[in-house]
């Protein structure tokens, strides 16, 4: 009931059929115990493109888009197509079953998406046991199908199939974007990939953005060159290093400048994110830092991998000498008011805010920045 509520406000409301599609696969991982599904879709040239799928942007993307798959037989033949066990596989696609099998995927359901006979997509589902689904998850899985069809049809403009090859083409620059950014952050961050994509996602997480978004902005802001466009919201992401620090420095100011923060309130945010970053390269051997605006404040994340603060450590009133660590913690709290300190034996990160004037002329040019 939950979940017939929760479609059927999205359906009748302002329709988005990105949050729709992703509703529908996250509640499909949900009530049918399933570890990924997707939806489907058919573009220009007849091939099966990922649309949406849970997790979102999956690795998997090759298990849903395979042609010899079950996906890719119920696309052709229209009915529903599901392998049980894909230890002992059916031969039509037994190179989809080691490569499934190498993901955990031991059970594969595939259901046609259709519009008056005629199919445009499919609805994957997989899971980590083999099995098959009873006759009442079959029958909640189509239904979640024909939602997904639902949903794509109510946006068509010119015929339901130039909807969904621009939906397709759409969602694939989406994912391009996305493994761009990654290369880009891993470059900067000196990160492998996956922490590069973990990095895009808290980025997305903290400014209540998609990845998709946070991707787009990455690519379009932070070239390799590190030159900067003013008026984008990322400033800055730059790998923590002992070379690196004193060129971080003036990189933070420049931007801050660009964005009008100026004067004593630029100094104390600067000299805190000095000594954030200092911290980090001193106690965890080096560290990420991320600078942005957004709803009207500089906002500035430092974080690193080292061991963290102890469970029962709390910054004192007072400075101690004898306690670099403490003095460096007690110093951006008693000059940076508007801080978060979030410290596990995986690592610490500190973020700053500092309110951006309203009276300010608004950025100025890089060459104003003194880029």
């Amino acid at each position: 009931m939950d979940l017939l509520v929760e479609l059927s406000d999205t359906l009748v409301a302002d329709l988005d059929v990105d949050k729709l599609l992703q509703t529908v696969t996250n509640r499909c991982i949900e009530l049918l115990d399933a570890q990924a599904a997707g939806v489907m879709v058919a573009d220009g040239r007849g091939t099966l493109r990922l649309l949406a799928a849970a997790p979102e942007y999956t690795t998997w993307v090759d298990l849903f888009e395979a042609p010899a798959a079950p996906t890719g037989w119920c696309f052709a033949t229209g009915l529903t197509v599901a392998d049980a066990d894909l230890d002992i596989p059916d031969p039509r696609w037994a190179a989809f079953a080691r490569q499934a099998r190498e993901g955990g995927f031991r059970s594969v359901v595939a259901l046609p998406m259709r519009v008056r006979g005629d199919v445009i997509g499919v609805f994957g589902l997989f899971r980590h046991r083999p099995g098959w689904l009873t006759a009442e998850e079959m029958r909640l899985a189509q239904a979640l199908a024909n939602v997904s069809t639902i949903g794509l049809l109510m946006q068509r403009d010119q015929g339901y199939r130039t909807t969904l090859a621009n939906q397709a083409q759409r969602v694939l620059s989406g994912r391009v974007a996305v493994e761009q950014a990654r290369g880009i952050l891993a470059e900067l961050l000196g990160v492998d990939v996956d922490t590069a994509r973990e990095e895009l996602r808290r980025h997305a997480s903290r400014t209540g953005l998609s990845l998709g978004a946070v991707a787009d902005e990455v690519v379009a802001t932070i070239p390799l060159s590190r030159e900067w466009r003013a008026g984008t919201p990322v400033l800055l992401a730059h790998r923590i290093t002992m070379e690196t620090l004193a060129a971080l420095r003036t990189l933070v100011r420049q931007r801050m400048t660009g964005v009008g923060l100026s004067g004593s309130a630029a100094d104390t945010f600067l000299l805190a994110v000095h000594e954030a970053a200092t911290n980090a390269e001193e106690h965890a051997d080096g560290g990420r830092l991320w600078l942005w605006r957004h709803d009207g404040s500089l906002w500035c994340e430092i974080s690193d991998d080292g061991p963290g603060l102890p469970v029962d450590y709390r910054i004192r009133a007072h400075a101690s000498a004898g306690d670099i660590r403490h003095t460096g913690l007690w110093l951006i709290r008693r000059i940076c008011p508007d801080v978060e300190i979030t410290s596990t034996s995986q690592g610490t990160r500190v973020l700053l805010r500092q309110p951006i004037p309203d009276h300010s002329d608004g950025p100025f040019s890089a060459a104003e920045a003194g880029e």
